[in-house]
């Protein structure tokens, strides 16, 4: 596909998700399709290969994630196993005024993460190469989160971490086929909502489960 009918298909599932964005923006966002189908080719940076696939479950996918956030006060951001920067970096283009860490051990996904920062100016992203066991263990990172999000990494492997880098009053948000059971969370949080929606070009129901302190 061309830039013009990328631009399209983003507008399409834009408007299927009630979502509205500006040109600048969604050249941002074709750019980043752009690149992710590029380097997909040598990197494995995802599975989905399709266009509608790609900005189906992933950009829409992390955009429906930031509705969670607020648009006025700035707010710090963990993105766990981001692989090719989702949903950290397209959040990080739509609100430049929170401060997202991307974390992600895959040396060839980090190079590509730095590219794409880099490439689109996001003063407000960064990257630390870890997996959550290795970052959650390191003491300038605790209790330094607003939000945790989880998109591609496992709820049960993840959380049991997420606890030690909240802030006192921090959320995580999971992004799941099916809502999260009450009695799956750790002791002292507890499920504060499960969202249901339905991604555009057929891509199937979803689910936003908020996890916050009991």
């Amino acid at each position: 596909m061309n830039t013009a009918q990328l631009e399209d298909l983003f507008r399409k599932g834009f408007a299927a998700m009630q979502m509205a964005y500006d040109q600048v923006t969604i050249d941002k966002f074709v750019f980043y399709l752009q690149e992710v189908m590029k380097w997909n080719e040598k990197t494995n940076l995802t599975g989905h290969k399709r266009e509608e696939e790609i900005i189906g479950n992933l950009f829409i996918d992390s955009l429906v994630g930031s509705r969670v956030l607020s648009t006025d006060a700035a707010c710090s951001i963990l993105d766990i196993g981001t692989g090719a920067g989702f949903p950290g970096i397209p959040i990080g283009i739509v609100f430049p005024q929170h401060s997202i860490t991307l974390l992600e051990p895959n040396l060839k996904k980090v190079a590509f993460l730095h590219h794409m920062i880099g490439s689109l100016k996001l003063r407000n992203v960064r990257v630390e190469p870890y997996r959550i066991e290795q970052f959650s263990e390191q003491p300038e990172f605790h209790e330094k989160f607003d939000w945790v999000f989880m998109k591609a990494l496992r709820f049960d492997v993840g959380l049991a971490y997420v606890t030690q880098v909240l802030s006192a009053s921090g959320k995580c948000v999971c992004f799941r086929a099916d809502p999260l059971p009450p009695d799956c969370v750790p002791k002292g949080f507890s499920v504060v909502n499960n969202v249901p929606y339905e991604l555009p070009f057929g891509l199937g129901k979803r689910t936003l489960s908020i996890v916050g302190p009991a």
